[in-house]
Order: structure tokens, then C-alpha cells, then sequence
């Protein structure tokens, strides 16, 4: 499988993200990034280009668990994936939130991840009637923190679905190249 890549809206989303909650600190953020992901935040983000995880990604999260988290990418990771899913699904994708079951959202969203990401495949597994499995590519091998970012979108998007008590358990996966995560409901 080739390497993954972020589109431009996943950039944006992060982006927003330390706007909006971090706001007075937005300029430091943006100094405190590496070089090679500065270039992609300083300027107009194209919606619709691809860019490298890593440096588009990976290190905006460090940056940002660094700063505002203590350096717990795991929080900082789930935080802006809860960010994301309200910033995608009340505005751009708010027809996903139609969606008559938790499960049919869940299974929509194999089809949303593939517009934030290339090169990532998801898996909707042993789907139940107040739970499911969702097995996705590793974002980012070096570093599975960033797979938090993924967690913490399904959490929200299920809360904006009307679940209660979302919950998730990491499992182990098949494939040695997933994450896998049992999502629950009450």
C-alpha cells in the first residue's frame, strides 16, 4: 500500500481546530511547527490537494499536544478528532447525521475517512444492535497516536447520532497494518 496522504480539508479542520480553541496562542502554534509543516498552515490551504501525513499531520499534532496537552497525543488526538466531526458533520457532511442507524453512519464513514485520507482502507466489522468494529489503516506507522484523531471523530459522530455513552475499546486487529476499535452504546 502506498504511503497515506491528508487532503487539504483535514488541514483546514486542523487548523480551525487551534483557531478556534486556542485562539490567543494561534501565532505561537504556528512558529512552535517544523519548517517542513509550517509551509502547508501559513498560507491558503488548496481543499482538494494532497499532502504527506507526516509533515502535514503528524507533526501539527505533536505541536499541538506539546503545547496545550502536557504532551499526550492520545488526548490532543481526540480532541481534534472530535473537533473534526463536528466541524465536517454539522456543516459540510451534515447528510451523513440522516442517516437512519448508528451503524449506517458508521459504515458511512468508510466512505468520509477516504475523502480525508488517501491510501487508507476501513473495515465496518461484527455490527450489532448497540455496537460495531471499525478496523482502519494506520494513519501514521511511526507513531499510533495519531490513529486518536480517527477514535475520537467516530466517538462524536455517534454522540451528534443521538448515542448515548459512547465508549471505545482498542482490540487487536487481523491485519498487522490496522487499528481496530469496539465503539458501544447505551
Amino acid at each position: 500500500m502506498s504511503e497515506v496522504e491528508v487532503k487539504g480539508t483535514g488541514l483546514i479542520s486542523t487548523r480551525t481546530y487551534i483557531k478556534e480553541r486556542f485562539s490567543d496562542r494561534y501565532e505561537e502554534w504556528l512558529k512552535a511547527l517544523p519548517q517542513e509543516a509550517r509551509v502547508y498552515y501559513e498560507d491558503i490551504i488548496p481543499t482538494t490537494n494532497w499532502f504527506p501525513i507526516k509533515e502535514a499531520y503528524f507533526y501539527p499534532l505533536k505541536t499541538t499536544a506539546d503545547m496545550f496537552f502536557e504532551g499526550d497525543m492520545k488526548a490532543a488526538g481526540l480532541d481534534i478528532g472530535r473537533f473534526s466531526a463536528d466541524y465536517g458533520l454539522k456543516g459540510v457532511y451534515k447528510v451523513f447525521l440522516m442517516m437512519a442507524t448508528p451503524q449506517a453512519l458508521m459504515r458511512a464513514s468508510k466512505r468520509i475517512i477516504s475523502l480525508y485520507y488517501k491510501g487508507v482502507d476501513v473495515d465496518i466489522l461484527e455490527v450489532k444492535k448497540k455496537s460495531l468494529v471499525l478496523a482502519a489503516t494506520q494513519v501514521c506507522k511511526d507513531n499510533p497516536n495519531m490513529d486518536y484523531r480517527t477514535i475520537g471523530w467516530c466517538v462524536r459522530a455517534l454522540e451528534l447520532a443521538k448515542c448515548k455513552g459512547v465508549q471505545y475499546d482498542i482490540i487487536s486487529s487481523a491485519d498487522d497494518s490496522k487499528f481496530a476499535i469496539r465503539l458501544s452504546w447505551i
